[in-house]
């Protein structure tokens, strides 16, 4: 019986095809990002021609040929191959990539590589589908399968690109004694004597991961950067770039800190840094990712054939911007193979790499190269803050750049990148002075402050609404929905009150979004009151005339502020920004150490942020004294002793220099998944066929673009709640059924009140909820 040789089954391809793939992969990486840092390219292309040749044996080739058969039965064929021989059934399967290295002539290995560069090639291959070390008796069947199984079919073989004919091999299991232990296990890329080798081995390892994926799923594993610094400057025109965005230009070649004022440019400076190289622009709030993604595709006009979106939801934004609503599946595998030239993208989507789970090489290699924007980076938690850092801490050391643009840099940053090792006028730069908007040559003046020391209040609203475009901000739904129903009791307003927050259906949720955005356009004469919660904090160009907002932090105060008097200066004396401090008790979401509930912001940043903006209770303040707002609260000084401050720290502590593969990928989690997906029980009895109809659809198609629209269907009714809230539901009975919608995700019908005014609430007769939903 004759070996095939094959490496997949459908559609078929053998094992000479598959690795051409990989070599026109490679060739293409090597064209397009010729200079990438702690390369050898002919180490890597060996790796790609020898990955795969384990594959050649009985059980791996009858595997396949089971599985074509198989399609053959399915399509109605009489046609059936023949399965080779087995003379060691009783022997399981050993994985191709402990087979494949003994193919390689080490003679030829020893004349052309260092003996550490030889250990990199065999862990890369042996090691490249991420399989655990062999142990025991699994080593006898290894060498039993290489002397008795592999041998029958070597002479067979016949591939131009290996370094000797097939005749000339010997085969081997010298590469064993290279893999007592992993290359990461005894050097690392923050040891100055150790880096050359650990960073070698991420690159070879993480590019052969890269180029097999994409020869395997027939994508091209790089496209070339277009003219992304020319055309950003042209869709600035008819006006000259600015000082920010010249300083960014000229400094591309540099990692950045870039303070810069709302509404200056930076994102503009943000393309021109990353000029025409691979680049990855990170945004905390899907919604502003995909606002990104389109101005950069669309009125940029660098083309989506070079830009991508990545995120959670990429499929269904993908397929919403399609004229003929279906999926170019194609795009979408690109996408998620990092392979756009321009990817705006969620952090999580990028920095994964730092749990160093087993096949984490991929996406550090792949940043090696790139530059990373990081946008928004007050908004993260201290967590994802820790993460971070030791992200970038990597990518620089193994070549990649970093640009941190943002209108606040709290010190506390700073001092934890310098507690990490990445270190100031070193492996980045800050600008002396903050990039500020001006007018006339002056700092903008756009806000006049008035601090109340009391509860945010209704009837104070009242008094003094006057038909203005009025913006309130509370830190809780449960605080905005009893706003609302306070303020609803006056019916002289009554039509005048709108409420946005997270706690509505995705239906609704949308329609609430679009009319806020065009209630608070500049050119909307619109009156009226909007009661809202954090969700607009920086997801929406909003332009309201006054606000009345509670305090949370800081930095949350001044995004709060940026949604009033947004592209206007202050041309009056009068107060348009109203802070509630607290009065008797503390604002809602706010809990001190011995509260039961959680704090939506620590209480030591709370406590400083009021001392500080006590401090401009009836000040104007302009756009410089917020940046030094903000250094003064997040100072290391005024939180050396804080909750925050403690955890960031330990979070870097713990993952600082984790042991390599010791967690599992499916247990490096970014983000804590601290919420659930629910239909709330109004809306399934009045949507109840709807949505019987919708789950039948799922269940009885196979088409992805089908499958992906009509979840997108059946998410518009659903609500996103905090886990702690389910929590509380579910133990007080009022989690009424579950719907699985596929093994990974379930939608829970719960009980409680719906409306498109006021959104989900849960039945008053519920006490135990804890009030921390502030989305």
């Amino acid at each position: 019986m004759e070996n095939l040789f094959l490496a997949k089954s459908n559609p078929r391809e053998s094992i000479v095809e598959h690795t051409e793939k990989l070599i026109e992969a490679y060739e293409t990486l090597k064209k397009i990002y010729p200079d990438i840092k702690n390369m050898n390219w002919d180490l890597l292309k060996l790796a790609c021609i020898y990955h795969d040749l384990g594959k050649m044996n009985t059980k791996f080739q009858n595997k396949i040929v089971k599985n074509i058969n198989k399609d053959f039965e399915k399509n109605g064929y009489s046609e059936r191959l023949p399965l080779l021989e087995d003379e060691f059934e009783e022997v399981e399967e050993i994985p191709h990539g402990y087979l494949s290295n003994a193919f390689i002539p080490f003679d030829y290995l020893e004349e052309n590589f260092t003996e550490e560069e030889i250990r990199i090639l065999y862990e890369s291959i042996f090691y490249h589908h991420n399989r655990e070390h062999l142990q025991g008796d699994r080593k006898k069947e290894l060498n039993l399968i290489i002397k008795n199984d592999l041998n029958k079919y070597l002479n067979q073989f016949i591939y131009g690109r290996l370094v000797c004919s097939t005749n000339k091999i010997n085969l081997n299991n010298r590469f064993m004694k290279f893999l007592k232990s992993r290359v990461l296990d005894d050097y690392s890329i923050l040891n100055h004597e150790e880096y050359k080798i650990a960073s070698k081995f991420i690159m070879t390892k993480g590019l052969l991961n890269k180029i097999d994926y994409a020869a395997s799923s027939n994508v091209k594993i790089e496209i070339s950067p277009g003219n992304l610094e020319e055309l950003t400057k042209k869709s600035l025109e008819p006006y000259k770039i600015n000082e920010l965005q010249q300083y960014m230009k000229e400094n591309s070649q540099e990692n950045l800190i870039i303070k810069a004022s709302t509404g200056i440019g930076k994102t503009e400076g943000a393309l021109m840094w990353i000029g025409n190289n691979k680049g990855f622009f990170t945004l905390p709030l899907r919604v502003s990712i995909n606002s990104i993604y389109d101005r950069v595709a669309s009125k940029i006009k660098y083309g989506k054939d070079r830009t991508g979106l990545l995120h959670s939801n990429s499929a269904s934004e993908y397929m919403k911007r399609n004229e003929k609503g279906t999926i170019d599946k194609k795009y979408l595998d690109t996408t998620k193979q990092l392979s756009l030239p321009l990817t705006i993208c969620t952090l999580d989507q990028l920095i994964g790499f730092i749990f160093k789970y087993e096949g984490f090489e991929l996406k550090l290699a792949t940043l090696s190269y790139s530059k990373v924007i990081i946008d928004e980076i007050q908004m993260y938690s201290s967590e994802m803050i820790a993460y971070l850092i030791i992200a970038l801490r990597d990518i620089v050391k193994v070549g990649g750049k970093f640009a941190i643009v943002t209108a606040t840099f709290p010190p506390i940053f700073e001092h934890f990148m310098n507690y990490a090792g990445i270190v100031k006028n070193v492996d980045y730069k800050i600008p002396t002075k903050a990039f500020l908007k001006k007018n006339n040559g002056q700092v903008m003046l756009r806000h006049k402050v008035k601090v109340w020391e009391d509860d945010i209040d209704a009837k104070f609203i009242y008094e003094n609404y006057k038909n203005k475009k009025v913006l309130v901000i509370v830190n809780t739904v449960k605080a905005a929905q009893k706003l609302y129903e306070n303020l609803e009791k006056y019916d002289d307003i009554k039509n005048d009150i709108f409420m946005f927050h997270s706690r509505y259906t995705q239906e609704d949720r949308a329609k609430k979004e679009i009319t806020i955005f065009e209630n608070g356009q500049l050119k909307n004469k619109f009156s009226g009151i909007w009661i809202t919660t954090q969700v607009v904090e920086a997801s929406l160009d909003i332009d309201f005339d006054v606000l009345y907002t509670e305090l949370s932090d800081i930095s949350g105060l001044l995004q709060r502020m940026g949604r009033v008097y947004r592209n206007r200066i202050l041309d009056t004396d009068k107060v348009n920004i109203n802070v509630f401090v607290g009065g008797n008790k503390l604002p809602s979401g706010i809990h001190d150490n011995m509260s039961n509930y959680e704090s939506i912001i620590d209480i030591d940043i709370f406590n400083k942020s009021k001392e500080a903006i006590l401090k401009y209770d009836g000040l104007k303040l302009d756009e410089e004294e917020k940046m030094l707002l903000v250094e003064d609260v997040y100072s290391v000084k005024n939180l050396k002793e804080s909750k925050y401050f403690s955890n960031i720290k330990d979070t870097i502590n713990i993952y600082n220099d984790l042991i390599p593969y010791d967690l599992k990928k499916n247990e490096a989690k970014l983000r804590n998944i601290s919420s659930e997906t629910v239909i709330p029980e109004d809306v399934y009895k009045n949507n109840k066929e709807e949505i019987k109809k919708i789950l039948d659809d799922i269940n009885e198609t196979n088409a992805y673009d089908e499958k992906i629209r009509l979840k997108d269907e059946l998410m518009k009714k659903t609500v996103t709640i905090s886990s702690s809230m389910f929590d509380s539901i579910e133990k007080n009975g009022g989690k009424l059924e579950e719907i699985e919608i596929s093994k990974y995700q379930t939608i829970y019908i719960v009980c409680g009140n719906y409306s498109f005014e006021k959104g989900y609430e849960v039945y008053k007769k519920e006490k135990s909820f804890s009030e921390n939903q502030f989305l």
